[in-house]
């Protein structure tokens, strides 16, 4: 393998001095898949799949020009792999991938005066790596009617969660009313009701599980929904007398 640029955290693991040569970084997670006996029949239906948390491993070796130097070189190895909870970054397709993720087994063995090598199995939870920046998923889209389809492109190998926020422009007959948003295709999502009134903000971050109306945090009703990667459908419903509402939203892409 060539040379591979990353990073634990703030500790750099491609350098003059300590040297990535190998990781499976790169298989995805395992899945989980779960299936039920046809009663009666052979075979079974899968009825329900998971990614389980990832684990993968770094190795390489640790170089310095005297023996004394690697000893503390490794000593500093040690210490920043101890730091749980990092962001694991590492080049791909001309990107930064981050896995945050946690050290859970070192093996550090020399095999020279002043060389020695390392191990390191690494846990994400998650399972999946993220882009370090946000990606646009709808630019400011202005609806004027009780329900609207907006179309979408998820980006990435790994479905999004994305923070979706509405403005409220103008409206009439807004009390004790109704905002939905929806994953169009599922037609999964959540609803919000309230008096609402021009001006209004909503903030739905569907990775947080959280809502915002006008920064207050705000109770709900249903499941914040989720996007497959391709194309999809953001859908939004409410019953007002009339509106003109400003729909965007920003994701983080996601990979395998």
């Amino acid at each position: 393998m060539s040379a591979i640029a990353l990073k634990y955290g703030a500790f750099d693991l491609q350098t003059d001095k300590i040297t990535t040569t190998d990781t499976d970084v790169y298989s995805p997670p395992k899945n989980n898949v779960q299936a039920d006996k046809l009663a009666g029949a052979d075979g079974a239906v899968i009825v329900k799949t998971n990614f389980e948390p990832k684990t993968f491993t770094v190795a390489g070796r640790i170089r310095g020009s005297t023996r004394e130097e690697t000893e503390k070189l490794i000593d500093a190895f040690n210490t920043a792999m101890m730091q749980p909870n990092q962001a694991f970054d590492i080049a791909r397709s001309g990107d930064i991938r981050r896995y945050v993720s946690t050290a859970q087994g070192i093996i550090i063995s020399t095999s020279g005066h002043n060389t020695a090598g390392f191990s390191v199995d690494f846990m994400c939870p998650t399972g999946v790596a993220s882009d370090t920046y946000n990606t646009a998923l709808l630019s400011p889209s202005n609806v004027s009617t009780s329900t609207a389809s907006l179309g979408v492109t998820v980006g990435g190998t790994y479905q999004a969660e994305p923070v979706i926020k509405l403005k409220i422009n103008t409206l009439t007959g807004g009390t004790a009313k109704r905002i939905t948003v929806t994953n169009g295709s599922t037609m999964r999502g959540v609803s919000v009701t309230r008096n609402w009134a021009a001006g209004d903000t909503i903030e739905i971050d569907c990775l947080r599980k959280t809502i915002f109306v006008n920064s207050v945090p705000t109770d709900y009703l249903g499941q914040f929904p989720v996007w497959v990667v391709g194309p999809g459908v953001i859908a939004y419903s409410d019953d007002f007398t009339a509106r003109d509402v400003t729909i965007e939203s920003i994701y983080v892409r996601r990979w395998l």
